[in-house]
């Protein structure tokens, strides 16, 4: 069968419209996957648009007449036209791609990966008409030995369903659930092993010591690394200048046969009352993304801020990494952030008011979204909880949606104000906490204070299924200080290239994308109430205990500086 005419001009357009710049620098991977996809889609709706008016035509009985000369003429114009569009259109988006990359500080593909891209999407695209053809050609196989049974119309519609029967089978229960099986006993065997350059820990602070009951093994692999991770007190006296305590950690691994969550979630408890967590000034909770991981710059900052006067807590509900955990179900997700804080916060409430830990919570990508749904709305997160900080939020978390739908007319959605951010802040980077995105005080912060962290070019945090025919507001306002302007919307396009920037959102610099990094220890500052201003409400009874005056400018750039260092010496070993 021939290359459609059509086909081939709309495959051609879509490209030049698939290598517009977008949120990411992609590799040239990730450009043949993104481009390859689109290329396909718009040579499949060529030739759908050029079978239908053929068969129009023919029903119709239209004719357009015109002399050969004419004809030929009007061909190679429109030709020439589309081929002088098609080339500025690219020659333009690889430019601007190459500057969007720049405001994100990522490298950007250079002219021989975007060749190679080119040649990659060109295989991608190929490989997936070919199946398209192929599930037609069935269609058609299927359709004719119907009609030899019933009228050709109704063959038609049972062939068809018949088709997409098979597909829905052959899609959810034998690819979709197989390679979910497959990735699920991989991520089971990667469970039990050790990164390199963690061990068991030796101080009782922290749970698989040797006075713990809870085992090294038991906690999985990204357990061993929450607990074998982590500054030590006297890390901690040697950066702030004075004694510091024995930051605690706790941790329970995936519940064993017969156990379930609510059982994970009172090993925790037990193992804070062993470690006399109840007695240090904050508790926090920090959910896990999909696979047990804990990110390192949220706890290790408050680890320092507080000189050790804190007990980090956390627990594990799944193997496999986010992106499969939201294929399979959130479910678990939330049921282990709400057991895990309902036993935490049943504890809590039988202490007195004047000495029992500040709460907080924290998580970040699937562990935001988690932590977010242990509570009905912002406000009971006020009533139940002293502070949170959430991280790269998904754009699925309702918590999150509601609060940006509720923000004040003339604020972006990227960084928005709600209730005249009197307990809730969102911020890009630092200087967000006391000032909107352009430049306007905020005023008085109370506590609780709950701040969401969130960078405009975050993929994570903007990609959803609005995308595919709906402009958001984000890309509207253009207010993202690291998002090119020369980012377009293009329908189920920009659903696309936001997608294909998922996998690679983590791999930018700090301070971009899906990576915070040392912007997280002001952050923490400030859900500490050190940077209290005159006239704002005074901080839970425990934290005003702690002395916030040393932290300065200096000294949190030096604590980003140690607490780096620690995780690239971890990491090396």
């Amino acid at each position: 069968m021939g290359l459609s005419f059509l086909g081939v001009i709309a495959a051609l357009a879509m490209y030049a419209v698939s290598v517009a710049p977008s949120l990411m620098a992609r590799s040239w991977a990730w450009h043949a996957v993104a481009s390859g996809v689109l290329v396909a889609c718009g040579y499949v709706a060529g030739v759908v648009v050029q079978n239908v008016g053929a068969r129009v035509i023919r029903v119709t009985g239209l004719t357009i007449r015109a002399s050969e000369p004419v004809e030929l003429g009007f061909r190679i114009g429109i030709a020439t036209l589309f081929a002088a569009w098609w080339l500025y259109a690219v020659i333009q988006s690889y430019r601007r791609a190459r500057v969007a990359a720049r405001l994100v500080n990522m490298p950007g593909e250079n002219l021989g990966e975007y060749v190679l891209g080119t040649l990659g999407a060109v295989a991608v695209a190929w490989c997936l008409i070919s199946l398209v053809a192929a599930l037609v050609g069935v269609g058609h196989a299927i359709i004719a030995m119907l009609a030899v049974y019933m009228p050709r119309p109704v063959a038609v519609l049972a062939g068809v369903a018949i088709l997409c029967v098979v597909m829905f089978f052959l899609t959810s229960n034998v690819i979709l659930r197989g390679g979910i099986g497959f990735f699920r006993h991989h991520a089971e065997q990667m469970n039990t092993r050790t990164a390199r350059g963690i061990y068991p820990p030796v101080v009782r602070e922290r749970s698989a010591s040797p006075d713990s009951p809870v085992t090294w093994e038991s906690v999985g692999g990204q357990g061993r690394v929450f607990l074998g991770r982590g500054p030590s007190r006297l890390d901690i006296a040697q950066v702030s200048g004075a004694e510091a305590k024995e930051p605690i950690r706790v941790y329970a691994g995936m519940p064993t046969a017969g156990a379930g969550i609510e059982q994970a979630a009172s090993t925790v408890v037990e193992e804070l009352r062993r470690t006399g967590a109840f007695d240090r000034a904050v508790i926090l909770l920090a959910a896990s993304t999909g696979s047990g991981w804990v990110d390192e710059w949220q706890v290790q900052p408050l680890e320092f801020l507080t000189r050790g006067d804190c007990a980090t807590a956390s627990l594990q509900y799944s193997y496999v990494p986010s992106a499969l955990n939201w294929l399979t179900g959130l479910e678990p997700a939330q049921e282990a952030s709400a057991a895990l804080f309902r036993a935490v916060r049943t504890e809590l409430d039988t202490m007195d008011e004047a000495h029992r830990p500040a709460l907080f919570v924290c998580g970040e990508s699937l562990g935001a979204f988690a932590s977010q749904s242990v509570f009905a709305s912002a406000r009971e997160a006020l009533e139940q909880a002293d502070g949170a900080l959430w991280v790269g939020t998904p754009a699925f978390t309702p918590m999150h949606a509601a609060l940006t739908a509720a923000r004040h007319r003339g604020s972006p959605e990227v960084a928005p104000v709600v209730d005249n951010a009197r307990r809730v802040r969102f911020v890009n980077e630092p200087s967000d906490l006391r000032t909107d995105l352009y430049g306007r005080e905020l005023g008085t912060w109370g506590f609780p204070r709950l701040v969401y962290a969130q960078h405009p070019s975050d993929p994570v945090v903007w990609w959803n299924n609005k995308l595919i025919w709906t402009q958001p507001d984000w890309l509207r306002e253009r207010a993202g200080r690291d998002v090119s302007r020369d980012v377009e919307f293009t329908r189920f396009v920009t659903f696309i290239q936001v997608l294909a920037d998922l996998p690679v959102a983590g791999t930018a610099p700090g301070g971009h994308g899906h990576t915070y990094h040392e912007e997280l220890i002001p952050l923490w500052r400030a859900i500490l109430g050190f940077d209290r201003l005159a006239g704002e409400e005074p901080t839970h009874p425990r934290l005003a205990s702690l002395d916030g005056s040393w932290v300065d400018e200096a000294m949190m750039e030096r604590i980003g500086i140690v607490v780096r260092a620690n995780l690239e010496l971890s990491d090396r070993q």
